[in-house]
């Protein structure tokens, strides 16, 4: 199959139940970080660190489901067009790296920096790619949740760098 800005598109179902689905995910992402930071004794900050790692993880497990369809979607974006395909290949991973450093405790001002400009970075993409006016399947959903790029997407990459910019001026 050729890969392409838009054949990586699937069949879009019900809008509704896709996004019925993407806010459980929220609210596991949410619960999951509640209980881990509990486990710490709750501090704000903690239970931030919780829900990026929760997030970060959970994200790249969407990705990490058909890597290969991320990969190719993600040079449809505006921002990645360019860039080498092993970036695609490779992202995922750098999630995975962030969820296991802010799960495990070992997020620091640094990674709270690299994690904003990451977030703040995917948000841009997400803008500029929504500016294009064409159909773009949310790549970051992988194929498990069937939603378009919208809003949406620039919500959660924007909310992940306020997040993390919180965090690193909580330090």
């Amino acid at each position: 199959m050729e890969y392409g800005a838009h054949s990586h598109q699937p069949d879009r179902p019900s809008n509704v139940r896709e996004y019925a689905k993407l806010i459980a995910v929220i609210a596991v992402v949410a619960g999951g970080a509640w209980v881990h930071a509990d486990w710490q004794g709750m501090s704000m900050l903690q239970y931030m660190e919780s829900f990026m790692g929760v997030f970060f993880l959970v994200f790249a497990a969407f990705k990490l489901a058909n890597l290969k369809e991320f990969a190719y979607g993600l040079k449809s974006y505006a921002g990645y067009e360019n860039a080498p395909l092993a970036v695609g290949y490779l992202y995922p991973f750098i999630q995975v790296a962030f969820g296991l450093v802010y799960i495990l405790g070992f997020a620091n001002q640094f990674v709270d920096g690299a994690a904003f400009v990451w977030s703040a970075y995917g948000a841009y993409v997400v803008w500029k790619t929504l500016r294009k006016k064409g159909d773009f399947h949310c790549v970051c959903l992988g194929n498990i949740i069937k939603l378009p790029l919208s809003t949406t997407s620039f919500v959660e990459d924007f909310g992940m760098a306020a997040m993390a910019l919180a965090m690193l001026l909580m330090r």
